[in-house]
């Protein structure tokens, strides 16, 4: 194979920009006699994966309580994390198959649900008994503080565990975990050790990771367009879009670029935070707000999306930001706030979390408030550990419904990873990071997280035939 300096008709290796770049191609113009030739574009199977998708669409009922989720999550991992601690302590230490049941200074295995006592954690009782005068209290970036209290606990009841060990290993209300320890004199659990459930198994066989060939293809991943915000450049949206079009310079790069880019999937913020227009003359009456909000953003992301979707298919999640409840699983944006591309074949509106395949490389991915809020609960910094841990965890939203708004489901937990996507995105995260994770049986899955699209420029490519991926930078001005 030739250097990769001499293979500019291709996309560049993971961690590079384009071997072709956008300021090259913005200095290129097409000449008079060109011939204006139809872009033949790489095309995909799509599976929407049925068995993920049905359980993330909500159904009417009239069900509002939140202890069944978390009987189902205790329900179908306890299993799996009592099978790796019998594997990794049945020599020296027993089960006790409830907390209740626990002997003080016996050392034995738990398995049960994580809850954290927090003091610097939204309360909504303390809300609720707050005087309607009294300021709120400030949002604090993080939750975690020092004097923060770990429990167990099952359907038996519930125990404190302490130990040093608690503080070596990311913990977050809501994960399912064994632990390993005595009672102490105080009825205190003292940790030794502590297991958790695991990488699951692969989804689909493993992919040829050193593939390189001249049929590659590309789904682009963008979050954060955050249409109609103060200072967004709408040339750098501009500059996007004829890049996809194919419209960027001349017809030669043009198509070596364009023709090998599949799908697009926005991961959430395509608009920006909505401010309502004041007007002094409407009072609210009954606690009812009847304030106008500006519709020009929202035309304006339907303008940009039908000249998309115009050429290539495009999915879209909803994000916090977006006309779409903000209890998880978001719920498809409604194509009929979306007129002109509403309609068009090429859109495709879906859930927050989702899940999909391309030519059997299957996608799970979320906008961004599933990592956001277990960021508050510890000291780490760095959301590429976080997202990993979710995988060993196998729950991508451990914190809902402690801290992370979500339906009550009563008889399925959605945010199970019972099974290792291909591929793992996070939307709308400070700034672009990946690794490829590999489990003990091969498994792997290539995690990505998604910068916002209007304060960074970057736009990440995932190649479907090795799950390489890389960025290309859009400028806010032409040159």
């Amino acid at each position: 194979m030739e250097s990769e300096e001499n293979e500019t008709s291709t996309f560049p290796v993971e961690g590079s920009t384009s071997d072709i770049p956008v300021e090259y191609l913005l200095s290129l113009s097409k000449t008079d006699n060109e011939e204006s030739v139809e872009i033949s574009r790489a095309e995909v199977t799509y599976n929407d994966m049925p068995e993920y998708h049905d359980k993330l669409l909500i159904k009417k009922n009239s069900y509002s309580h939140f202890a069944h989720i978390y009987f189902v999550r205790y329900t179908e991992l306890s299993p799996i994390i009592l099978e790796a601690a019998r594997k990794k302590w049945n020599d020296y230490a027993k089960h006790v198959n409830k907390i209740l049941n626990v002997k003080s200074n016996e050392l034995c295995y738990l398995v049960g649900t994580v809850y954290m006592e927090m003091q610097n954690k939204p309360n909504i009782l303390a809300e609720l008994s707050r005087n309607n005068w009294d300021p709120a209290p400030p949002l604090k970036e993080k939750y975690c503080s020092n004097t923060d209290e770990f429990w167990l606990e099952d359907d038996s009841g519930r125990i404190k565990i302490i130990g040093d060990r608690l503080k070596e290993e990311i913990i977050v209300s809501g994960i399912i975990m064994s632990v390993l320890g005595k009672e102490n004199s105080q009825g205190d659990f003292e940790v030794s050790d502590i297991c958790i459930a695991g990488l699951p198994e692969q989804i689909s066989p493993m992919i040829q990771m050193d593939i390189d060939g001249d049929d590659d293809k590309y789904v682009a991943l963008i979050s954060g367009l955050n249409i109609g915000a103060n200072g967004v450049s709408e040339t750098r949206l501009q500059i996007m879009l004829e890049y996809f079009t194919g419209e960027l310079g001349s017809f030669p790069e043009q198509k070596n670029i364009s023709s090998k880019i599949a799908r697009i999937i926005i991961a959430g913020n395509s608009l920006a935070v909505v401010k309502p227009i004041p007007d002094e003359r409407k009072q609210k009456k009954y606690g009812y707000d009847n304030s106008l909000y500006d519709a020009e953003p929202l035309n304006q992301l339907d303008d940009f999306l039908e000249r998309l979707c115009s050429l290539l298919p495009v999915h879209i999640m909803p994000g916090k930001n977006d006309p779409a409840d903000s209890t998880l699983p978001q719920q498809p944006i409604l194509s009929n706030l979306l007129p002109k591309v509403g309609r068009n074949p090429n859109f495709y509106p879906v859930t927050n979390p989702y899940w999909c395949e391309f030519d059997d490389v299957s996608f799970l991915g979320t906008s961004g408030q599933t990592i956001d809020d277990i960021y508050k609960y510890i000291e780490i910094e760095d959301r590429l550990i976080i997202a990993e841990r979710t995988l060993h965890w196998r729950h991508m939203a451990p914190s809902a419904p402690d801290t992370l708004w979500c339906f009550p489901f009563k008889d399925v937990d959605p945010f199970i990873i019972d099974k290792m996507p291909d591929v793992y995105f996070i939307g709308n995260q400070k700034e672009f990071a990946t690794k490829l994770v590999k489990g003990p049986e091969q498994q792997f899955t290539r995690i990505i997280l998604l910068p916002s699209f209007a304060e960074s420029g970057i736009v990440v490519f995932l190649n479907l035939n090795n799950l390489k991926c890389h960025t290309t930078y859009f400028p806010s001005t032409f040159f």
